[in-house]
């Protein structure tokens, strides 16, 4: 299995080198791929100003401790660019971006079984299709944290979907190292280990989500769907939530919007806060993908209907503690709200363009300001927020339950929203703890995290990915 993977990405990356150079424009629409057969594409910085990848972990160190924002900046960008390049392939007639090619756990827990079961399976064998949606492990992390405190969640996140990627380096990694299954991690830890190995420095993951543009929604609305945009985070931290925020647009499926900046605060949906649908990146459901979000999540979804990115986490092994950067999409690109700002969005490459180029970016290289070493750190500094408003913006104390706070100025800064998180400073406590082990590290706010401190005792840290202990098989 471990060489069969390993030839096959290698001639995989051969192929696509191939297509890219002697394909036509009119050839590449041609290439529609049958049931099973997506390939999944390895991220290419090629032709990208001011990106590499992956980039030397020294310079982007550099580029840590000098604060240097703007050229972290544009490496964001540069990954976001190369990921929503389209590729050869298309399936069912809709082209297919290079991060929908990527594998879900679905898709590798089945690589998993077949190797368990000495079958050789290739990743093009169980690739599919994009992957299947379903309600984000955060949601219901927060549901099962606030049932435990007797709260009744203040928000509905029942339209938010989406599904976990990994780029093939990482698939195969957790492939040969069989991670998802909880055996071999619950080994790990019975022979003292305090880590799985740590992922390739080319390894991605992501975590894509959508909402979906059903009949039924446009029905309420004269044939529009109305989408609730982020405005920025309120002057005093609390949950908010998307159904909270106070602005909304309007997608038209006909493309005749003329949105440009403008949202609707109250007034009504007009020409201005209309957009058309080739302003988000999106996909048709195919009669699998509606079937199922029928049958398992009472979504009223037909073949057909579209789903259209709202958000995506985006993390690469770069560095030791991996780099973070997070997209949401936004009516004004080129001035959006915190935790983004007119500075990142200028960093944008010319390559840009089309729907990505409608989406705001915040991003987390380090927990705070000075960066703290990997062990023996401290919290003073100042915070470093970076979050997705649709995927963690209403979060609370009840679910960011450990402690975080940064020493700011000689004050004590208490970080338990949403709105005053960091994406390293959570994903730098994902672990696997088998349910004897009370109090094992949980989700929280920025802080900085020691990576080899006293509350990772008895537990197995799993390389910053909560998408591992999220998605394990019960083998």
């Amino acid at each position: 299995m471990k060489k069969n993977l390993a030839i096959m990405l290698v001639l995989v990356a051969g192929i696509l080198v191939s297509q890219c150079q002697n394909s036509t424009p009119k050839e590449e629409e041609e290439e529609e791929v049958a049931t099973g057969m997506i390939v999944p594409v390895p991220l290419s910085s090629n032709g990208i100003n001011n990106f590499n990848y992956p980039e030397d972990s020294t310079l982007i160190n550099k580029w840590i401790m000098e604060q240097d924002d703007k050229a972290i900046a544009q490496h964001g960008w540069g990954i976001w660019t190369a990921l929503n390049k389209e590729t050869a392939q298309s399936y069912q007639k809709q082209k297919l971006r290079v991060f929908e090619t990527w594998l879900t756990p679905a898709d590798m827990q089945a690589l998993i079984r077949a190797t368990d079961k000495g079958e050789k399976m290739l990743m093009e064998e169980v690739k599919q299709h994009r992957g299947k949606l379903s309600k984000p492990n955060q949601f219901l992390h927060a549901t099962t944290a606030l049932a435990k405190a007797g709260v009744k969640p203040n928000y509905d996140s029942s339209r938010i979907l989406g599904f976990v990627k990994y780029d093939p380096t990482a698939a195969k990694f957790t492939v040969t190292n069989q991670l998802l299954k909880k055996s071999v991690l619950q080994g790990m830890l019975d022979r003292g280990m305090t880590d799985i190995p740590d992922f390739p420095n080319t390894g991605m993951t992501l975590k894509p989500v959508f909402e979906i543009i059903t009949q039924e929604e446009l029905n309420k609305n004269d044939g529009y769907f109305k989408l609730n945009v982020w405005s920025g985070p309120p002057a005093t931290p609390r949950e908010s939530p998307e159904g909270t925020w106070p602005d909304y647009v309007y997608i038209d499926p006909n493309n005749k919007g003329e949105g440009n900046g403008g949202v609707d605060n109250g007034g009504g949906r007009t020409p201005k806060n209309t957009y058309n649908l080739t302003d988000y990146v999106h996909f048709k459901l195919d009669a699998a993908t509606a079937e199922d979000l029928k049958m398992s999540l009472g979504v009223s979804a037909e073949e057909g209907d579209i789903a259209v990115l709202v958000a995506m986490h985006v993390t690469s092994k770069e560095i030791k503690r991996w780099t973070w950067q997070t997209f949401w999409w936004t009516p004004d690109a080129v001035n959006p709200p915190a935790p983004s700002s007119a500075m990142i969005a200028a960093q944008m490459p010319t390559q840009l363009n089309g729907a990505p180029a409608h989406y705001a970016m915040a991003q987390a290289y380090t927990f705070i300001n000075p960066d703290q070493p990997f062990t023996g750190g401290n919290n003073i500094g100042t915070s470093i927020y970076a979050y997705n408003p649709y995927l963690e913006a209403g979060f609370g104390p009840h679910v960011l339950s450990d402690p975080a706070t940064v020493i700011t100025n000689g004050k004590k800064v208490v970080n338990n929203y949403g709105v005053l998180t960091n994406c390293m400073s959570c994903h730098a406590h994902a672990n696997y703890a088998p349910a004897t082990v009370k109090n094992a590290p949980n989700y929280l706010g920025d802080t900085y995290v020691d990576m080899e401190g006293a509350n990772f005792k008895n537990t197995l840290k799993v390389d910053f990915a909560w998408s591992i202990p999220g998605n394990l098989m019960n083998d």
